[in-house]
């Protein structure tokens, strides 16, 4: 059987629930608290997870008791295999996430050894038909884990954010894409480009050019931009497709839970399009109960 395979490190994510944002040098209260495994391929491994698709998470800790925490925690989930490196002498990634009353956060990730990205998916092994996603978690690793499985038959899918970018830069950012079959990138990382490229505007048509940017070598893009939907684009095709109305409860994670959404569809055979459309649904599930869940959706 085909299987998902969802390619990032874990973080122990401390999540803060306040009133509002703080401002400079304000100290806030916070209504609750919580912590457990967070980054970008656990968002998406246990949304795909709570699908029922056959999916792998493959991640990185180190050898502390929050690496061994998360990978328990992971090792829990119903329906999702999970594959780990524990690195000795290594701390676990870790990430301080503050959620207002509207759903809106902000994000402080810790300094992150370089150990766990430079041999992130290494022992990745995949198959004809299987799908393998990953952050932008270290160029040179991404270039060299993608080209191996698309040798063998695996469609990629990047997800691209400006965090990342900060870290690598742009043309780091865009050699990693040509490597990927489908880019995923969001309004912020659209906005950022704009920047740098002198551009203003409708949003839907700046969302076309940097779409068209990226496709250099083929490939298929999805920009999401929040409220305002998704612009899908396969090097023929442009399609908007709206967003579902939701009031969100967090919006840590949407962005990975719709390309959750968008690797199901295509695993079980929908086109870019049909998939991208499945995926906002997903996503505002997400953004709307917190989880994801089959019967809502219809499956």
């Amino acid at each position: 059987m085909t299987r998902i395979h969802c390619l990032s490190t874990v973080d122990l994510d401390r999540v803060f629930e306040v009133d509002h944002l703080p401002a400079h040098d304000e100290k806030l209260f916070a209504s609750a608290f919580h912590e457990g495994a967070g980054g970008q391929g656990v968002f998406v491994a246990r949304a795909l997870a709570a699908l029922g698709a056959p999916v792998t998470y493959h991640g990185s800790v180190g050898d502390d008791l929050a690496g061994a925490g998360l990978i328990a925690e992971l090792k829990a989930v119903p329906g999702l295999a999970v594959e780990f490196a524990r690195l000795k002498g290594i701390k676990t990634a870790n990430c301080a996430i503050l959620v207002d009353k509207t759903g809106e956060k902000a994000i402080v990730l810790a300094p992150i050894a370089r150990e766990l990205v430079e041999s992130l998916g290494e022992g990745l092994e995949a198959a004809g038909g299987d799908i393998v996603t990953a952050n932008f978690f270290d160029p040179a690793q991404i270039q060299r884990v993608f080209s191996r499985v698309r040798a063998d038959g695996a469609t990629t899918i990047l997800d691209m954010e400006i965090t990342g970018i900060g870290i690598f830069g742009w043309e780091a950012a865009f050699a990693s894409m040509a490597a990927a079959d489908i880019v995923c990138t969001n309004q912020p990382t659209l906005d950022a480009w704009s920047k740098r490229e002198g551009l203003a505007g409708d949003r839907l048509d700046r969302a076309a050019r940097f779409a068209a940017a990226i496709a250099v070598s083929g490939q298929r893009v999805c920009v999401t931009l929040g409220a305002e939907g998704v612009l899908v684009a396969d090097g023929v095709r442009l399609e908007h497709v709206p967003a579902v109305p939701v009031k969100p409860q967090n919006t840590t994670g949407a962005g990975d839970t719709f390309l959750a959404g968008l690797a199901f569809g295509l695993h079980r055979g929908d086109d870019l399009f049909a998939a991208a459309r499945f995926a906002t649904r997903v996503a505002a599930d997400f953004l709307g109960h917190g989880k994801v869940d089959r019967d809502r959706l219809g499956l």
